[in-house]
């Protein structure tokens, strides 16, 4: 085999095995949250006092993008995944206050992210937290426009380029 050949197949592995770790990682936190809601185990005492910070920050947040990146490192997907994340995550929260409090718009989100060093707590109410889900929609929309312009965009010099126009 030659040097260029294994080059290529090299470039052709890369993007699965990284694909495998990030999978495998986003698996592992995943496990966690398994041991923390059904069993009697007890947690690590900086586990414990940073488990939103594993839940929300890696396994809900940085692991996916991971993922998406992984598989199409493209400043489009980038803003995909932030626009689904975005809205994704008032859903989340919305599906949450239903299931534990009987409607959407609740006190569920008092103790809503709590960094265990230094006992830092963003509580969030009812009117705080429809102006926190206004402002995620927004945001989420305003990224999923930003894509549309960015595909349309591309889309028009592509079609000038064949056409062997000036694309500028």
């Amino acid at each position: 085999m030659s040097h260029d050949n294994n080059q290529r197949q090299f470039r052709e592995w890369l993007p699965y095995l990284l694909l495998i770790i990030v999978l495998v990682a986003f698996w592992m936190t995943a496990s966690l949250v398994d041991v923390a809601l059904w069993t009697q185990w007890r947690w690590p005492e900086w586990m414990a006092q940073n488990f939103q910070i594993i839940w929300l920050a890696l396994h809900s947040f940085l692991l996916p993008l991971l993922l998406v990146m992984v598989l199409r490192p493209r400043l489009n997907a980038f803003l995909a995944f932030l626009s689904a994340a975005f809205l994704g995550s008032v859903a989340w929260d919305l599906i949450y206050s239903w299931l534990t409090r009987g409607r959407l718009i609740s006190d569920s989100m008092v103790k809503w992210f709590a960094v265990g060093y230094g006992n830092l707590v963003f509580g969030v109410n009812e009117a705080g937290a429809l102006w926190f889900y206004i402002a995620r929609v927004v945001i989420g929309l305003m990224l999923l426009y930003a894509l549309y312009v960015r595909i349309n965009r591309s889309d028009v010099f592509s079609l000038r380029k064949r056409r062997g126009e000036n694309p500028v």
